[in-house]
């Protein structure tokens, strides 16, 4: 089983950063390696909690895999959770937390553990897996800064 784990200080609200994962569905325009993700079913499971199934596409040249993942987003609990229900993983399990340093700063933790079901794939994908869980943390960094610049800096500047 191969096993990620990053932590990073980002400059954005836990909840924008929240939110900015559960946008599933956008996935392609910045994910690395992420070329396509169609929602099967988006609901609120109970209060703070919401559960989104998509079928995703990660690839890179000719080479593609396609697969099933619940996420489930824990407002309450500030974490969500990713877990492959089908396709070519034995095994997906990522986890995103976020923890508030003060209002404007949030440490997010990402940490995902995988495995292959077929050996021979394994050894083609595996390459493609790592680096695009190597770089997501950076990739929501980034995106966070282009989605997020403007309004964090007018709540700075309202608060002054």
């Amino acid at each position: 089983m191969t096993h990620v784990q990053k932590t990073k200080l980002v400059g954005y609200p836990w909840r924008m950063l929240f939110d900015l994962v559960l946008d599933v569905k956008n996935y392609p325009q910045f994910v690395p390696h992420c070329r396509e993700v169609r929602l099967l079913s988006h609901k609120s499971e109970q209060p703070g909690t919401t559960v989104i199934v998509s079928r995703m596409t990660v690839g890179f040249a000719a080479f593609e895999v396609g697969y099933v993942n619940r996420t489930t987003g824990d407002a309450i609990g500030r974490r969500i959770i990713v877990e492959a229900t089908d396709g070519p993983l034995r095994y997906l399990k990522a986890v995103w937390g976020f923890e508030p340093q003060d209002e404007h700063h949030t440490n997010v933790h990402f940490s995902v553990n995988y495995e292959f079901s077929n050996p021979i794939l394994a050894a083609v994908a595996s390459g493609v897996f790592s680096v695009m869980f190597g770089k997501i943390l950076d990739a929501f960094e980034r995106r966070a800064c282009r989605l997020f610049s403007d309004t964090a800096a007018i709540g700075v500047a309202r608060r002054r």
